[in-house]
């Protein structure tokens, strides 16, 4: 147990103003005693320890609550976390008698729980999660054929995650949706750049890998046929040598059948109910998206539309017609106002140039957090909607080739990026603007993919258009 007559705040130290800079020391500390850094010979002693928590309070601004404990400087700070943790159970100092001082060790509990906020603070095993089910398949095949139990112990705990990571994903996309719509109330080109983003970053990342390479549904039936051959091929035996490895088993007398059986549900449940909703949150969100996506092209082609017009108009006439329309625009639009420069009236002066004094109450001259975020997500979502005419031209085009036809429906286009993804969601729209290559006939049938769902049309390239 965690709480204990001897420790009965072990989780105290958690809680409070500066509980992050608590938890963040932990898990410094964790990393210097056990993480990569480590080093065999090294030697972490009081001083040691304090100076990595220091290192912390460094990088984190102190808050200070209503207690009554003052402190002189940032030593005292990283002492006093140093203590409660101590004091709390989390980590003790033992006498080294060789060396005659007292290092620093976690305890048994403290070992646990630091090992887990390390766990969850390391981004590089982010990606270890997205390859749940062939860790699973993969870690049954070694145990079928060496009948290692650490390696059946490895299946079902990667097995854990294959639900429960789905499930996450489903609540992130309804959390996501929720977002969205708010968003779309509010400013519609917003809602739009927060689509782009979702589909480029958190799908491409996570969602789509489990529709694609550690898809369930693509690895469950090979699972099936490990886990039926485990069952029926030396299940005694495998059973004997399972418990003999892992004595908490004992009181199980179906423990290796009851592991294969959980394995073997948890995928079945991934594939039958995880899996479907989370493919019908996905598509209600990219359908929402699509909405917003038109409302904003709408916004940009309107922006527009009167140059467009002239320029349709300026294309109809001969060449004589057209220069005489363009000299009578020319005398219709307003210049400025320019006045003559008297350069015999401009005086010339040195510039002055002042000494500034620098100093620590000197404020710094840098762009604000708010004005730089939205800068950056103008520029973004400026590149995200710029779509030129060559590109679009070449993704139809594209599907024309490999289909070696003049006709081709919406159900043939391949989305292979979030550029393809937006140029097929509004295609019908661009081939209406440029009718002069394509032409456009709805079959009054829908078109259905992973992503969203629309009309379907066949999209006949005319003769004259060329490549």
């Amino acid at each position: 147990m965690l709480t204990t007559q001897n420790n009965p705040d072990f989780f105290n130290v958690l809680t409070g103003a500066n509980a992050h800079i608590v938890e963040s020391s932990i898990i410094r500390l964790y990393s210097s005693l056990y993480g990569n850094d480590f080093i065999v010979d090294e030697v972490i002693g009081r001083k040691k320890a304090r100076d990595i928590i220091y290192s912390v309070l460094q990088e984190n601004p102190w808050q200070n609550d209503n207690s009554d404990t003052n402190f002189d400087n940032e030593k005292d700070k990283a002492s006093y976390i140093l203590r409660r943790l101590k004091d709390c159970g989390w980590i003790d100092f033992i006498m080294d008698r060789a060396l005659l001082i007292k290092t620093f060790n976690f305890t048994k509990n403290g070992k646990k729980f630091a090992q887990t906020l390390y766990a969850a603070s390391d981004e590089e095993n982010i990606s270890t999660r997205q390859r749940n089910v062939r860790a699973t398949k993969a870690s049954l095949e070694s145990y079928k054929k060496s009948d290692d139990p650490a390696d059946l112990i490895d299946a079902i705990n990667f097995s854990k995650y294959i639900v429960s990571d789905l499930t996450d994903n489903i609540n992130d996309v309804r959390e996501e949706k929720n977002l969205l719509m708010k968003l779309a109330m509010e400013d519609v080109k917003v809602a739009g750049g927060k689509f782009i983003d979702f589909v480029k970053d958190k799908f491409a990342s996570d969602i789509a890998v489990k529709f694609g390479k550690d898809s369930a549904n693509r690895y469950i039936l090979d699972i099936e046929d490990i886990v039926r051959d485990l069952s029926i091929e030396g299940l005694d035996k495998r059973q004997k040598k399972l418990l003999a490895h892992f004595p908490m088993y004992k009181n199980n007398p179906n423990a290796l059948k009851n592991i294969l059986d959980a394995i073997d549900f948890r995928l079945k449940n991934a594939c039958d109910t995880k899996l479907p909703l989370l493919k019908r949150e996905v598509s209600s969100y990219v359908q929402r998206g699509t909405v917003i996506f038109r409302q904003t092209n709408s916004l940009f082609f309107n922006k527009n539309k009167e140059i467009s017009e002239v320029a349709k108009i300026i294309k109809t006439k001969n060449k004589e017609e057209k220069e005489k329309l363009l000299e009578d625009i020319g005398k219709a639009v307003k210049f400025p106002n320019l006045k003559i420069l008297n350069l015999s009236n401009v005086k010339i002066r040195r510039k002055a140039k002042k000494n500034e004094i620098v100093s620590f109450l000197s404020p710094e001259l840098t762009m604000p957090k708010e004005a730089y975020v939205k800068s950056t997500f103008e520029q973004q979502k400026h590149l995200a909607f710029s779509f030129s005419q060559k590109e679009i031209d070449e993704f139809l085009n594209k599907h024309f080739e490999e289909a070696d036809k003049t006709k081709i429906s919406n159900n043939a286009f391949e989305i292979n990026s979030v550029k393809d993804l937006l140029i097929s969601l509004y295609a019908s729209d661009i081939i209406k603007h440029d009718n002069e290559k394509f032409e456009v006939r709805y079959t009054k049938n829908r078109s259905k993919n992973i992503y969203f769902e629309t009309d379907e049309y066949i999209i006949t390239k005319k003769e004259n258009s060329g490549k």
